[in-house]
């Protein structure tokens, strides 16, 4: 087993780990002791480089037991997937189990880095001493440039707009007098026109009252200019606050009060 610092990793390529997880899948259905291993590889069944094959394929998940090797269920998926989709998550999964690949993944956002690059974010992970550094950073460029090829580049989370109440009133526009309506007519709203005055608002039952008022107190200033009993104030305009509505102008309406949303 390799190991830099306090992180272990793979001592082969992943393409060789799944070589031989083949092999024992093939040729003794996926169930091998240590010693038939090594006669099948034609090593000394005590050899560090026998145990460093098995160890890959363990840190990889390809394999698992100790005396008696079997291949694991990832070990099943990336050899023989269902599908594509199936086949391409396994070997990311054997990937990510390795913990120096993740982190050196993460660090270099998924791109392959040059040599120094690379020297300096094992140095600053592993905390290793330099030749040692050295020794072993070209295996583990190895790694991590087979890595990326199956996880690509990470994807980054972008920020979701702001959909709070306040941004949405933000979006409601209040046309009156200035001919544009803040709605489609088409849609759940109310869009009132009359004697050049215009009330484009949301359907809620507190604009409902809005447009209620409106139209009685239109009616009242067309019934008071019949009755010749006064001119209605124009030059006074009666703001109606509505919360999310920094100001609505509804003319001379002295009937209109003010409306408090409380939703």
């Amino acid at each position: 087993m390799a190991k830099l610092g306090q992180y272990t990793y793979p001592d082969i390529r992943f393409g060789d780990a799944v070589e031989i997880s083949g092999r024992v899948l093939q040729k003794f259905k996926g169930t091998v002791s240590v010693k038939g291993l090594a006669w099948e590889l034609g090593m000394a069944e005590g050899s560090g480089t026998l145990f460093a094959k098995v160890a890959a394929m363990r840190d990889f998940g390809l394999i698992e037991g100790r005396g008696e090797l079997r291949v694991s269920p990832l070990g099943q998926r990336v050899l023989h997937p269902a599908n594509a989709d199936e086949g391409h998550s396994a070997r990311a999964e054997a990937f990510e189990r390795v913990e120096l690949l993740r982190q050196l993944y993460a660090r270099f956002e998924g791109e392959v880095p040059d040599d120094m690059s690379m020297l300096v974010g094992l140095e600053e992970i592993t905390r290793a001493a330099r030749d040692e550094i050295v020794r072993r950073a070209p295996l583990i460029l190895k790694h991590l440039t087979d890595a990326i090829r199956v996880l690509g580049r990470p994807v980054k989370e972008e920020r979701k707009p702001d959909t709070s109440r306040q941004e949405q009133n933000k979006q409601i526009d209040v046309g009156l007098n200035n001919g544009q309506a803040g709605l489609n007519p088409a849609s759940k709203g109310i869009d009132l026109v009359a004697a050049g005055r215009h009330l484009s608002v949301p359907l809620t039952p507190q604009y409902i009252d809005v447009a209620i008022n409106m139209l009685s107190a239109l009616k009242s200033e067309l019934a008071g200019e019949a009755n010749e009993d006064g001119d209605a104030d124009d030059d006074h305009p009666i703001p109606t606050q509505v919360s999310g509505i920094e100001h609505l102008e509804l003319g001379s309406m002295d009937q209109l009060g003010h409306f408090e949303e409380t939703a």
